[in-house]
């Protein structure tokens, strides 16, 4: 993995087990009443985890399709 793939599984993974750790050390019913400065941190922990894996992913795919038509010959790619 590149490391803008790998950096936001971490910050994916890491607010995810910081969450459930937290449920668990409040109550999820706490949680569910009341959503305070750390779930708030959590949740955006995850949400940026998510946008950078999707940017990483795209920008990855790009990378590959460009060398990928430097490799492939003209002659292959005429009918």
């Amino acid at each position: 993995m590149k490391k803008g793939s790998t950096i936001g599984l971490i910050l994916l993974l890491a607010g995810i087990v910081i969450w459930i750790a937290y449920g668990l050390y409040l109550g999820f019913e706490e949680i569910l009443q009341a959503l305070d400065i750390v779930t708030g941190f959590v949740a955006g922990l995850i949400i940026i985890g998510i946008i950078v894996l999707i940017v990483s992913i795209i920008i990855e795919q790009r990378k590959d399709t460009k060398k990928m038509k430097e490799e492939i010959k003209k002659e292959d790619l005429e009918p």
